[in-house]
């Protein structure tokens, strides 16, 4: 099996996706022996934004006439990189804390190259990946309709590029859960 680690808080020890997804990670890999593990800290290894440019590429409407920029190239590479990671994995662990109402932007970054790498003809081989989304964000009653909502924009997300398993895993039943324990 292989497992795809997601992190994307800039909170550190302190943030509850991270240790929820790290405790969903471990309790897949030692149920699963001889689960590989790729892990990817967005907020400690940001990404860099989609650029017209880098968009062009990604597309391939590229003007094979125009040089390309290593920077540029080592992007493309970057990217393509990415998306192979997704396809490889069997489960895929996102933590997406909500940030002031949405992903953080290192989060929507990793989302973006993906959704422009992604090719419809591929959606078979994206709906065997399982993903766990491991959202927090704001505990309290009244703003339950917005983590809902957020829930759902990424559930859009992920369904775009062909996700058809996908179970959402709010951080705040993770903790109540452990508090029972």
């Amino acid at each position: 099996m292989n497992i795809l680690h997601i992190d994307s808080c800039v909170l550190g020890d302190q943030s509850r996706s991270r240790r929820h997804t790290a405790a969903t990670v471990a309790n897949l890999a030692a149920t699963t022996p001889g689960a590989r593990v790729i892990y990817r800290d967005l907020a400690a290894a940001p990404l860099s934004h989609v650029s017209g440019p880098l968009l062009q590429a990604m597309s391939r409407q590229w003007n094979a006439a125009i040089p390309m920029h290593p920077d540029l190239r080592a992007e493309i590479l970057l990217s393509a990189a990415l998306l192979q990671e997704f396809i490889e994995a069997d489960v895929v662990v996102v933590g997406a804390p909500m940030h002031n109402y949405f992903a953080p932007s290192s989060l929507k970054v990793w989302l973006d190259r993906l959704l422009h790498l992604h090719d419809p003809r591929e959606n078979v081989c994206m709906a065997e990946v399982r993903v766990i989304l491991v959202t927090s964000g704001a505990d309290d009653r009244a703003s339950a309709p917005l983590v809902q909502h957020y829930e759902e924009l990424l559930q859009a997300a992920f369904a775009t590029i062909g996700v058809r398993q996908l179970q959402i895993a709010r951080s705040s039943d993770f903790a109540a859960q452990a508090e029972r324990s």
